[in-house]
C-alpha cells in the first residue's frame, strides 16, 4: 500500500512537471496570438489605400465606358481590363476588412458599394451613357466617404500631423483625381462624338473649376509641409500638367461643335495627371507608414 502511494506521488509529481512545462511553452504562443489579433494602425492605413485603389479603378471604368458608348469602339476591351482590376481590388479589400475587423457600419457600406459596382458593370453597356456616368460618380463619391469614416474612426485621436495628412489625401488628392476623372471621362465621350452640346459645357466647366480649387489646395499644403519623395520642382511639374489639361479642355473642347482631338490621347493625358496625383498619395501613405 505504501509502495502504491509513493508510486502515485511520483507520478503526480511528474504530471505536475509536465503540466507546468506545457503551460510555459503555450503561454508565449497565447500571448502572441492575442497580440496578433489586435489591428495595427498600419493595417488601417493599408485599408485606406486599398479603398483608394478601388476609387481610382472605378474612375477608369466610368471614363472608358463613357468613351465607348459615345463611339470610341477601341475602349471596350479597356473597360473589361479595368473591370478585372476592380475584381482583384475587391478581393484584396474583403481580406483587409476581415483582417482588421472593421467597424460593422463601415464594412457594411463597403460591401454594399462593391455589390453596386458589380451590378452597374453588368448593365452599363445597355443603359444611357449619362445615367451610367452619374451612377458611377455616385459610387465613387461614396467610396471617399467610406475612407473618411475610416480615417475619423481610427486616426482622429492619434498623431495630429498624421491625421491632417490623411485628411489631405482623402479630401484634396482624391477629389482632385475625381474631378480630373470626370473631365477625362465625360470629355473623352465628347471628343469621341466630335462635338460638345449645351448641357455638357457647364458640367465640364464646373469640373475644370473644381480641379483648379483642389490643385491650389494641394500646392498650399506642400508649400508648408513638403513631400519627402518629390522635390519642389517635381511637384511643380505635376501642377503644370494638371493646369495644361484644363487649358486643353477650355480651349479645344468646351462648347465646340467640331472637335479634332483623338479620344484615346485625350483620355491618356487625363490618366497621366491622375497617375501623378496617385504617386503623391502613395508617397504620403508610405511616409505615414514609417511613422506608425
Amino acid at each position: 500500500m505504501q509502495e502504491c502511494l509513493v508510486s502515485l506521488n511520483v507520478k503526480g509529481y511528474k504530471l505536475k512537471k509536465i503540466v507546468l512545462l506545457m503551460w510555459i511553452l503555450i503561454s508565449p504562443m497565447m500571448a502572441f496570438s492575442l497580440f496578433d489579433e489586435e489591428t495595427s494602425d498600419k493595417e488601417y492605413l493599408q485599408l485606406i489605400t486599398s479603398v483608394k485603389e478601388v476609387t481610382i479603378h472605378t474612375q477608369q471604368v466610368r471614363g472608358l465606358t463613357n468613351s465607348f458608348k459615345n463611339g470610341n469602339v477601341a475602349a471596350q476591351l479597356l473597360v473589361y481590363a479595368q473591370r478585372e482590376k476592380l475584381d482583384n481590388d475587391f478581393k484584396a479589400l474583403e481580406l483587409l476588412i476581415k483582417k482588421t475587423k472593421l467597424d460593422a457600419s463601415i464594412s457594411g457600406d463597403a460591401q454594399k458599394l462593391m455589390k453596386d459596382i458589380k451590378k452597374l458593370n453588368s448593365k452599363a453597356f445597355r443603359k444611357e451613357s449619362a445615367t451610367v456616368f452619374s451612377a458611377y460618380t455616385s459610387v465613387i463619391e461614396s467610396w471617399m466617404v467610406v475612407n473618411g469614416k475610416i480615417i475619423n474612426t481610427y486616426f482622429k485621436k492619434g498623431d495630429v500631423k498624421i491625421y491632417n495628412a490623411l485628411l489631405m489625401m482623402n479630401n484634396t488628392l482624391l477629389p482632385l483625381t475625381e474631378n480630373i476623372g470626370k473631365l477625362r471621362g465625360m470629355g473623352s465621350g465628347i471628343v469621341a462624338r466630335g462635338s460638345c452640346n449645351k448641357s455638357e459645357t457647364p458640367k465640364m466647366q464646373m469640373f475644370a473649376t473644381n480641379i483648379e480649387t483642389y490643385r491650389i489646395q494641394m500646392q498650399k499644403y506642400f508649400k508648408t509641409n513638403g513631400c519627402r519623395r518629390f522635390s519642389t520642382r517635381k511637384l511643380a511639374q505635376f501642377n503644370l500638367k494638371i493646369e495644361d489639361y484644363t487649358v486643353l479642355v477650355e480651349e479645344k473642347v468646351l462648347g465646340k461643335k467640331e472637335i479634332k482631338l483623338d479620344a484615346n490621347n485625350y483620355f491618356d493625358q487625363g490618366t497621366g495627371c491622375i497617375t501623378d496625383i496617385v504617386s503623391i498619395y502613395n508617397a504620403m501613405a508610405e511616409e505615414i507608414g514609417k511613422q506608425l
